[in-house]
């Protein structure tokens, strides 16, 4: 049976059954112009072609080619696609423990940014709460909140360039296990759909 794909606000969901598209339709998740996608498509196309019960709201719009040149897997996506620091952040909180799929390198370096933006400011405000003596307890939360999603990115981001996720054991080993993985995490993303998506 095939396994459909839906594309909303640039993010991908799936795979679900057709069926199931009855449920999203009367929810108003999948609309005439949401992007579907299965492997028996080339391209994305809107819903109102291959669902039941939606109707086109537009029919003469084109499909919107940053998803039409996406070739689709699990997790379809333009795995080239620019990031920035509020696209990051989204992604990394909408993927909070996903392990699964991919994660381009804008997405990865830009959360480290943001990441290291928060931090100093929950930093600041440790200090002037609780003292320049303090443990720290608002960043503490913060990392605690973050470490395993961070995890989840990093593997995602090791899947981008087609690596197993275990290899982020690499950082028990000092200085040489680092390298690697700083190496790997610069790298470019395989341009195609990859085992991991």
């Amino acid at each position: 049976m095939a396994q459909w794909y839906y594309a909303n606000d640039g993010s991908d969901t799936g795979p679900i059954e057709k069926e199931d598209f009855v449920a999203l339709v009367r929810a108003g998740t999948v609309g005439p112009d949401t992007l579907v996608w299965t492997n028996t498509l080339e391209n994305w196309e809107p819903a109102h072609r291959h669902v039941e019960g939606v109707a086109a709201l537009h029919p003469d719009l084109p499909v919107q080619p940053a998803m039409a040149a996406t070739h689709a897997g699990q997790g379809a996506r333009d795995y080239r696609r620019q990031s920035g620091l509020g696209d990051a952040f989204k992604h990394f909180f909408n993927r909070y423990v996903q392990f699964s799929g991919r994660s381009n390198r804008g997405e990865f370096w830009f959360w480290q940014l943001d990441n290291i933006l928060i931090s100093l400011a929950l930093g600041v405000i440790d200090a002037v709460i609780f003292g320049t003596n303090s443990a720290g307890i608002l960043g503490g939360l913060w990392a605690l909140a973050t470490f395993i999603p961070s995890l989840a990115l990093s593997a995602r981001r090791l899947h981008d360039i087609d690596k197993s996720g275990w290899w982020l054991l690499l950082f028990i080993i000092p200085i040489v296990g680092w390298i690697i993985l700083l190496v790997w995490y610069c790298l470019e993303p395989d341009p195609e759909s990859n085992r991991f998506g």
